[in-house]
């Protein structure tokens, strides 16, 4: 892929398949999914530096995995796009790449999974000021017309301890199958449980 602001081309790898068999559900709407790969949106240049959204850039040549040798010697050492780091996730918010809402509620989401990430692997039991933050301004990006933005409100409300309103937007109607979900949070909110767990 030639991705913008990057000189060299960058790889993005590709699965023929894959399913959630053995993946866990949190409640903050992150998936772990051995046999599922996430494919983030925002990507980084491992050799540069640079942040750039995957659907700005433009394909350039597939390398087939079974063959003996690549089409252009020149993609031989060219390395895989990564997913960016919490450092490079708060820098977004303030470099100009979030030119949208979208794109600035998902590097807010993001950022809320790093935060929870933490508090996952079991490493802190409280999120930091900077990721209460940054929850405090994902609030408004999401808005409560749409079931799962709502849903996802509402969990980030909880995990503010803000419990009377997150179990305010609980009480509206959701489908059938988000219903597990909004058990599973409303028995949080209820109990005053701020941290982010299975589903």
């Amino acid at each position: 892929m030639k991705a913008p602001g990057c000189k060299k081309p960058v790889k993005f790898s590709s699965i023929g398949s894959g399913n959630t068999f053995g993946a866990t559900f949190w409640t903050d709407g992150k998936r772990e999914a051995p046999m599922l790969p996430d494919e983030p949106w925002l990507r980084k240049s491992p050799s540069e530096g640079v942040l750039f959204w995957s659907d700005e850039c433009e394909e350039i040549g597939q390398i087939d995995f079974f063959a003996y040798k690549n089409e252009n010697p020149q993609w031989d050492d060219l390395e895989f796009a990564k997913e960016p780091n919490q450092s490079d996730y708060f820098a977004a918010l303030s470099n100009g790449i979030a030119d949208t809402e979208e794109k600035l509620r998902y590097i807010r989401i993001r950022l809320w999974w790093r935060g929870n990430d933490q508090v996952r692997n079991k490493k802190i039991t409280q999120l930091p000021d900077k990721h209460i933050q940054n929850l405090t301004e994902l609030a408004p990006l999401l808005s409560e017309e749409n079931e799962n933005q709502r849903l996802m409100k509402a969990e980030v409300l909880r995990e503010l301890s803000r419990f009377d309103e997150s179990l305010r937007l609980l009480e509206s109607n959701f489908p059938a199958d988000y219903q597990h979900a909004v058990h599973r949070i409303r028995e949080l909110a209820t109990s005053h449980d701020p941290l982010v767990a299975t589903l």
